[in-house]
């Protein structure tokens, strides 16, 4: 980052080498977030985007890993409320024409695939804030100091708002899969 901030002409160099080392992380996060690999793709390209547009005002005493997640984070939000709008004027849209029929599913017969598949359903109901938070606990492994540098808050908030984000995921679990716990 210091790189960036001094490098006058070079800067897109510089800025080039920090998206090698960086993105993949990002890139990881944007997918288990988005659960759409497309999705993910935009939201990095936006990501860095907007990054690049802010490397002036970079605070260097902030851990740039944290800044990168916060900024991804922002922007997976910002997409989710446009797809839901866009969700929203099709199902109007699609309330207004006739019913299709649609047949079963194919079912997976792995039982680690049915659990992942329970989990990605109760991630899918929770609000991006909630899904974003478990996500950069558990899947990320970051620490709540961490997770507050992302989300702007104490480490201590950061603690109580995953495990309220926790709660409501098990809660979701046991509600719309009964058998969840006897499996996870």
């Amino acid at each position: 980052m210091s790189r960036c901030l001094q490098a006058g002409q070079d800067k897109d160099e510089a800025f080039a080498s920090l998206y090698e080392r960086h993105s993949p992380r990002v890139f990881g996060f944007l997918l288990k977030l988005t659960h759409s690999r497309s999705a993910a793709e935009d939201a990095l390209q936006e990501t860095f985007l907007r990054v690049y547009r802010s490397l002036d005002r970079f605070d260097q005493r902030r851990e740039l890993g944290a800044w990168l997640l916060q900024i991804a984070r922002y922007v997976a939000i910002d997409a989710f409320r446009v797809e839901r709008k866009i969700k929203r004027l099709e199902e109007r849209r699609a309330s207004e024409l006739p019913e299709e029929r649609v047949g079963p599913g194919v079912s997976e017969s792995a039982e680690g695939a049915e659990r992942r598949q329970m989990v990605n359903a109760a991630l899918e109901r929770h609000t991006p804030d909630d899904r974003s938070l478990l996500l950069l606990r558990h899947y990320r492994d970051l620490t709540f100091r961490q997770i507050g540098e992302v989300v702007d808050c104490s480490s201590r908030t950061a603690q109580n708002r995953v495990g309220a984000a926790g709660r409501r995921f098990q809660e979701a679990l046991r509600k719309h899969h009964p058998r969840a716990e006897e499996g996870l």
